[in-house]
């Protein structure tokens, strides 16, 4: 049931024997369907995720109604709304499954106990947390510095799986481009 996360898990630490078990306990499996929201917004969050198949994404919706992608999450990947989860605060995002998926996930409070009792799973979420604000930054400074063209340019570099795994619509809220742009960069490749 939980041979994705445990390989991770044994890969990316030194955790293993009783310690392995005991992290493995506290997550659970759900297998979620296209488009099902695991996380509404105006909420807490109180769930760190693992996608073991399938894709998850963090989605906020503008005052004009648009949606804006902030991150996508593949297999062997960890996502949750940081902000929320970290500091137990109301947010405005929420969490979508973009495919049908199988993810693990951890209570918050499951989550701190492990913090507290398990170095090298507290060592392994500073790590998420690094990746996370290191990705995070890199796609402000490109939102930034880059035009909407580049931005896809880049995109397709660096993801090229994803142009045909996930929808226009999610690829151009992440782009930070409306479709019909989006679908205009890729009749030009």
């Amino acid at each position: 049931m939980t041979n994705q996360l445990k390989e991770y898990l044994t890969q990316e630490t030194k955790v293993s024997g009783d310690d392995l078990e005991s992290i493995l306990a506290c997550f659970k499996k759900k297998q979620v369907k296209k488009n099902h929201i695991l996380f509404h917004p105006y909420k807490v969050c109180k769930r760190l995720y693992f996608v073991e198949t399938g894709c998850l994404r963090v989605v906020s919706v503008r005052d004009d109604g648009q949606e804006w992608t902030r991150e996508i999450a593949l297999e062997h990947n960890f996502i949750t709304i940081f902000p929320s989860f970290i500091g137990q605060t109301i947010t405005e995002s929420s969490l979508q499954a973009v495919e049908t998926s199988a993810v693990h996930y951890i209570s918050y409070d499951n989550f701190k106990k492990l913090s507290r009792a398990i170095p090298e799973w507290k060592e392994l979420y500073v790590d998420i947390l690094e990746q996370t604000y290191i990705n995070s930054i890199q796609r402000i400074e490109k939102l930034i510095a880059l035009s909407g063209k580049d931005m896809y340019e880049n995109f397709t570099k660096n993801h090229p799986g994803l142009m045909n795994r996930l929808p226009n619509k999610i690829i151009a809220s992440y782009l930070g481009v409306s479709q019909e742009t989006l679908s205009r960069f890729k009749a030009k490749r």
